[in-house]
């Protein structure tokens, strides 16, 4: 049973956020910076945000060079520029907002390992460089082949090596730390450990309905416009819309002694990507081998695409050096057919900002000033 205090204090609000992952965070924000009158609250399920905010290899990026070609040809060349421009705009945003201190964000560029199968997009760069000259004022992408055995990488695999100056690194619990205070420095509240089993509209406000992880019990939240920002586990509250979850496995390397690289690494249209912390590495992706059974929101490890990251290691990555793996985890990603992100007003009280497909950290604060608009 509720106290006095309870029901007078912590139920209702404004703006109810379900989700406190990066994008759920950043449109609390975006509320409380254009009203700050105005009352936010935001829920979230699990101690730490469900997700991938948490759980990501840290990448401030927008998309490699066979990436953009490849979504070139599978949703159009305006389409894909424009989503590239909102990844950029999206994480110059993050920056704008917490100031690059407070994410970790360092700039040793991006670069992209190029097989023989994929060395014929070496070609297109001149072309991909025209098509996104009005996003950036200058080419992007550039030949560094030269760095193949700077980095020590396997120059029998890697044949070409394509940089980029615009991508940066961050550190995540950092920034998500900054964003979480950001948010509470603007008076949002943030209640943890709340897992909202249903949504019921009524005629002047939202009912959210949430279970008490302590108890068990229901208690009942409600707000005068209600935004669902769960990404992949969507699916439970609005089963209507078509959000997919994909599951990224990722680990981390002990220490590497004469670490030779730093920056972030894309390899085979960015289904796998690789980045220096300090001098450990940490190395994702691989949902492409098994994309059936990543189609997962359970956070389990996936013993054959884990090997494949030790594989592509020990031939490819730090090859012929000593390393070892420290650990290894899994986040959730939401993924749309088109790969293109999500703001669907389900009534004039609801609405579902959702679906960054792995781009959270550049696409969620674009999203987010685009949803309170």
């Amino acid at each position: 049973m509720l106290s006095f205090w309870e029901k007078n204090s912590f139920l209702n609000f404004e703006h109810i956020v379900i989700g406190s992952g990066i994008l759920g965070l950043s449109v609390a924000c975006a509320l409380k910076e254009k009203n700050p009158g105005t009352t936010v609250l935001v829920l979230e399920k699990g101690i730490f945000p469900s997700g991938a905010s948490t759980k990501n290899a840290g990448f401030a990026c927008f998309g490699s060079l066979t990436e953009i070609l490849s979504d070139f040809e599978r949703t159009g060349i305006d389409e894909t520029v424009s989503l590239v421009e909102k990844r950029w705009k999206g994480i110059n945003l993050l920056r704008n907002r917490l100031g690059d201190d407070k994410t970790g964000l360092l700039n040793y560029g991006g670069y992209e390992l190029i097989d023989e199968q994929k060395l014929y997009v070496t070609d297109k760069i001149n072309f991909v460089n025209e098509k996104l000259h009005g996003i950036f004022n200058a080419d992007v992408f550039k030949m560094r082949n030269e760095m193949i055995s700077e980095f020590g990488f396997n120059s029998a695999v890697v044949k070409a090596l394509v940089y980029n100056e615009f991508e940066s690194q961050i550190d995540t619990g950092k920034m998500m730390n900054s964003l979480t205070d950001h948010a509470a420095s603007l008076g949002i509240r943030i209640i943890n450990g709340c897992n909202v089993k249903r949504i019921s509209e009524k005629e002047n406000y939202v009912r959210v309905i949430a279970s008490d992880s302590f108890s068990d019990r229901e208690i009942f939240f409600s707000g005068k416009k209600v935004y669902v920002c769960s990404n992949a586990f969507t699916k439970y509250l609005l089963p209507e819309l078509n959000i997919k979850p994909g599951r990224g496995q990722v680990l981390v390397t002990k220490p590497v002694k004469n670490l030779k690289f730093k920056g972030v690494f894309h390899y085979d249209e960015g289904f796998y990507y690789f980045r220096n912390f300090g001098d450990r590495v940490i190395f994702g992706g691989g949902r492409n081998l098994d994309f059936e059974k990543e189609e997962s929101a359970e956070f389990e490890l996936n013993e054959k695409i884990q090997n494949k990251l030790k594989e592509l290691l020990d031939n490819v990555i730090l090859f012929g050096q000593e390393y070892s793996v420290d650990y290894s985890w899994t986040g959730i990603m939401g993924f749309t057919e088109n790969k293109l992100p999500l703001i669907e007003n389900i009534s004039d009280r609801i609405s579902a900002i959702i679906s960054c497909n792995g781009m959270g950290i550049a696409l969620s604060s674009y999203i987010a000033e685009e949803a309170v608009k």
